[in-house]
C-alpha cells in the first residue's frame, strides 16, 4: 500500500442525512412495500436531483488548478443528467480543499450528505499536487463519492480473501488507522435488504488497489484511473 487511502466522510446525525436526502430528492427512499408505517430512518440513497446545476466551489484556487479539477470532475458529465458550476471562492453544494502535501488521504461526502455539513468546511478533500500523476484519479474518484458512490471493494459480494489480522495491522502501522476506519472504508459492507445492488465491479474507479500483503493467496487489484463501463451503467441509472 503506497497511497494513503481514501476516506468517506459518514454522518453522525442519520436523521440529518436522510433529511437532507430526501428533500432533495424523494426517490432516495424506496416505496415502502408494507403497509406497516416505517419506524426508523433506514437506508437511503444519496443522490442529487437529476436536472440540476451543483455549484462547486474551489476556495482561492488559480484558474489553472480550477481547470485541472473541472477536467477530471467533467468526466462524469457525459453520463448523468446533472450540471457542474465551478467557482472560486467557498459558496458552494460542493466545497473542494487540495490538500497539496498529499499526506492526509482523500476523503468527500456520500451525496447529499455535503448538504448537512457546515459552510465552514470542506465537504472533499483532494490529497495530491495537481501537477502529480495521481490527481486526476483522485479527483475522478472523490466526484464518484460526491455524486452519492459508495466505496466499490466494499460491495456485499466483492468476495476479496482479506487477511484481517494483517489488513487491521497494515493499516494500523503505515496510516494510524483504527479498526473502526477499516471497518468503515476497507471491508465488505452488510447487505441492506432495501439496497438494489448492481454487480461487483473490481475495475470500477471507486474500488481500493488491495496489495497482496492484505490477503490471502496473493490476491491483488490495482488502482483504475479510468471509468469502467460498470462506472458509467451504475452512473446513468442514478441520475437518468
Amino acid at each position: 500500500m503506497n497511497n494513503k487511502p481514501c476516506t468517506i466522510t459518514n454522518s453522525t446525525d442519520p436523521i440529518a442525512s436522510y433529511e437532507a436526502a430526501i428533500n432533495e430528492r424523494p426517490d432516495n427512499v424506496a416505496p415502502n412495500s408494507s403497509k406497516r408505517p416505517k419506524r426508523s430512518v433506514g437506508s437511503h440513497t444519496k443522490y442529487w436531483e437529476p436536472g440540476r446545476t451543483l455549484k462547486i466551489a474551489l476556495y482561492d484556487e488559480d484558474q489553472e488548478t480550477i481547470e485541472r479539477v473541472k477536467t477530471a470532475a467533467s468526466k462524469w458529465l457525459p453520463y448523468i443528467n446533472l450540471k457542474f458550476n465551478f467557482v472560486s471562492g467557498e459558496e458552494g453544494d460542493i466545497r473542494i480543499y487540495i490538500n497539496y502535501a498529499g499526506d492526509g488521504g482523500g476523503k468527500s461526502a456520500v451525496g447529499t450528505d455535503a448538504l448537512i455539513i457546515s459552510p465552514a468546511y470542506p465537504t472533499m478533500t483532494v490529497d495530491a499536487a495537481p501537477e502529480t500523476p495521481r490527481f486526476e484519479f483522485i479527483v475522478l474518484h472523490e466526484f464518484g463519492h460526491a455524486l452519492g458512490l459508495d466505496h466499490e471493494h466494499q460491495h456485499p459480494d466483492a468476495s476479496i480473501p482479506w487477511d484481517l489480522p494483517k489488513t487491521y495491522a497494515l493499516h494500523q502501522q503505515q496510516f494510524g488507522w483504527s479498526r473502526e476506519l477499516v471497518d468503515l472504508n476497507v471491508l465488505p459492507l452488510p447487505r441492506v435488504t432495501d439496497k438494489t445492488y448492481g454487480s461487483y465491479d473490481c475495475h470500477s474507479v471507486m474500488h481500493y488497489e488491495i496489495s497482496s500483503e492484505c490477503t490471502i493467496g496473493g490476491w491483488e487489484q490495482n488502482e483504475n484511473w479510468e471509468l469502467s463501463a460498470k462506472d458509467i451503467e451504475a452512473i446513468r441509472k442514478a441520475y437518468p
